[in-house]
């Protein structure tokens, strides 16, 4: 056997799993590193807010430390005012403007000091507000101021006594911020902007001028925590936010979706790759595992037709010495008839032993045309008290004349579901090895009994089976060889058997469904017993009576061999009163139209130029309502399973056997015209 095909195939078929599981792997472990990116935006934003956070609580608390401080004691001076804002302004230069504003948001001191055209009120009203009701230091929202410039507010309250005297306010540029984001390290392909309470940019990567501004002006964002925005360039973004504490200011960071997906793609990519990759890896594995299946069936095939014809050269010894013994026969009584052609009951005697001869030939010939049969594999009803009787002769030759062969199946025994031909060879093997076990004579018993449940006779087995005992009286198998006796080749055989007969046993066996079991006692002979399942099909109808020889009173016969057509001529001589030969069917063709009062028609089916099987088709075509019987000695078209569509009679036969035949095609006939015929005109 070919190791290669069956490595490929293995092979093959143990890389798909892999494939489908690393892609599955490789799709996992892009999502994960999705999963990280995501964290990435996210810890960055809350790295950028926290450093945000930290940086406004640290300017709100040294405001608010000013505005505790004694300089700014109601009434406060205005060169006291403009000294103290000179020095903190050069101490924090981000502090562009420093104002003292009312409760009702009028800027009453300012350094440095306010245009005199200029409007007195506190741009942002909504953050001054909100610290004059609680009191509490905030930073403002964004604004862009009277010249049109951005900048935000950081508020503390002047308070003395609990009481809310005045509200110290710096104006600081968005550019601190600014400088904030640039300073985070974000990859230059990503974006980050700011936001105050009322969605107003406060200041972002790439756009500074933008602040002041809404934001949708920089880029739309939807989602919470984790959303999608759009650049005004119309550049994607998977969008991290996160809010800073105590304020309404909010972090937006966000990285392409081009190179975010760029892993989905990869996964996308992976994944059509493996299903193609597996696609074809499954195509040729169902290719390789087609070729395995049909390598195996003609290696199985093969190793069956050479059983069966191993079989059938352990029988032809046995069978040239039957037919040696036929030949006998015939040859005594022609040498008798010649001597005493005038003794009418010694002719009479030897014309019978004769008859008995011819009919013993045909059952070997037909036994052994069977038996050569190539088998289709299939399992079909077996009754085997009729099968064994009808295969006794074929049996018979298996073993010598010394061996005395006895058939006991009772006429209760259940048919049998099984191949016909492998039951032949299995029994053909058994007999043969129980020959070669008695070489000096011996007995051999085939016997069969029912088993209502196989799980008593083998674990494996359960349900109703037929156990087919062959038994012998040989030397038996010594004990040590017991349980290698169906290993394939393995023979004790001192001429050097092949050792597979008793192999095609066990495959026969378990191919049915069954079992085979041995058991042998060295000296005292062996018992091979076939468990065979039990059909399901009921037992067929046997007929009582035999067909009578009604013959038709005008035939011809149609046979190439002289010697053949003569001898069918004799045969009806005297039964038939007309008889019209032909040597061929284009012969029959031309006495069929001179004599169209011929009743029936018994043609050969091996002939030149028209076989018999042709010659009934033409005849069907010019007389339908004309019987045809086929006879033949073999045809190949037959043993090949070819329908014929005509009732055969194989050679040699009686009389009887040919008026079955011919009662069986007149039935056809008959049937045949209660059927109606639609021509179909062919358009012209």
């Amino acid at each position: 056997m070919n190791k290669t095909r069956p490595a490929l195939l293995l092979i093959t078929a143990s890389l798909i799993p892999v494939i489908i599981l690393a892609a599955l792997m490789g799709r996992f472990f892009i999502k994960e590193q999705q999963a990280a990116l995501d964290d990435d935006i996210r810890g960055r934003a809350a790295t950028l807010a926290a450093t945000l956070q930290r940086e406004l609580k640290s300017q709100i608390q040294l405001l608010s430390i000013v505005a505790d401080s004694p300089r700014l004691d109601p009434p406060i001076p205005r060169a006291a005012f403009a000294e103290t804002a000179r020095r903190l302004r050069d101490r924090v230069p981000e502090w562009e403007q420093i104002r003292i504003s009312n409760e009702k948001g009028e800027v009453v001191l300012s350094f440095p000091p306010l245009d005199p055209s200029a409007d007195t009120h506190v741009v942002d009203m909504e953050s001054h507000d909100d610290l004059v009701r609680t009191g509490v230091a905030l930073v403002g929202n964004i604004a862009i101021g009277p010249k049109g410039q951005a900048a935000f507010a950081l508020r503390a309250p002047i308070q003395r006594s609990d009481r809310l005297k005045a509200v110290l306010s710096v104006v600081i540029r968005p550019t601190i911020v600014t400088k904030l984001l640039y300073a985070n390290g974000l990859p230059g392909s990503w974006s980050a902007w700011i936001v105050d309470g009322r969605d107003r940019l406060v200041a972002s990567t790439g756009a500074p001028a933008l602040a002041g501004n809404p934001a949708s002006e920089f880029a739309t964002f939807s989602g919470q925590d984790i959303g999608a925005a759009t650049l005004k360039d119309g550049m994607e973004l998977r969008v991290a936010e996160v809010a800073l504490a105590d304020t309404p200011w909010r972090v937006r960071v966000g990285l392409p979706v081009s190179d975010y997906e760029r892993l989905a793609r990869r996964a996308t990519m992976l994944l059509v790759t493996a299903s193609c990759f597996t696609f074809l890896l499954s195509g040729s594995a169902v290719f390789l595992f087609y070729r395995e299946v049909r390598a195996r069936n003609r290696e199985w095939e093969s190793m069956a037709n050479w059983q069966r014809m191993d079989a059938l050269g352990k029988l032809t010894g046995q069978a040239a010495h039957d037919f040696n013994n036929l030949l006998m026969v015939f040859q005594s009584g022609v040498e008798g008839i010649k001597r005493r052609r005038n003794d009418e009951q010694r002719v009479t005697q030897l014309l019978a032993h004769m008859s008995d001869g011819v009919a013993r030939g045909k059952a070997i010939t037909q036994r052994l045309l069977s038996f050569s049969r190539r088998s289709n594999q299939g399992a079909s009803q077996v009754e085997l008290d009729v099968r064994l009787a009808e295969l006794s002769p074929l049996l018979r030759q298996a073993v010598n004349d010394a061996i005395l062969m006895e058939i006991r199946v009772p006429e209760d025994t259940w048919p049998v579901h099984v191949d016909p031909a492998g039951l032949e060879i299995a029994l053909i093997n058994i007999l043969t090895n129980a020959r070669e076990a008695m070489t000096a004579g011996g007995k051999v018993t085939i016997s069969a009994r029912n088993v209502l449940d196989a799980a008593t006779e083998d674990s494996g087995l359960e349900g109703p089976f037929v156990a087919l005992t062959i038994s012998d009286t040989g030397t038996g198998v010594a004990p040590e060889n017991l349980a290698r006796v169906f290993e394939p080749f393995f023979s004790t055989k001192k001429n050097g058997g092949s050792g597979l007969g008793l192999t095609q046993v066990h495959s026969f066996a378990t191919g049915s469904g069954g079992a085979v079991k041995v058991a042998s006692l060295a000296g005292h002979g062996s018992a091979f017993t076939l468990l065979l399942p039990r059909s399901n099909e009921p037992r067929a109808v046997r007929a009582d009576t035999a067909p009578s020889a009604n013959l038709p009173r005008t035939i011809m016969i149609v046979d190439d061999t002289p010697a053949s057509l003569e001898s069918v001529r004799l045969a009806l001589d005297g039964i038939v009163p007309t008889i019209f030969v032909a040597a061929g069917g284009p012969e029959a063709i031309e006495i069929l139209n001179r004599h169209p009062e011929i009743e029936a028609i018994v043609s050969d089916i091996m002939m030149p130029g028209m076989s018999g099987i042709e010659l009934a088709e033409e005849i069907r075509r010019r007389n339908a309502s004309l019987p045809v019987v086929l006879m033949t000695g073999y045809s190949d078209r037959l043993e090949a399973g070819t329908e014929v569509g005509r009732p055969v009679v194989p050679k040699p036969f009686k009389v009887e056997d040919l008026a079955a035949c011919l009662e069986k095609a007149k039935t056809s006939v008959v049937q045949s015209a209660n059927v109606v015929r639609l021509e179909i005109p062919t358009k012209g």
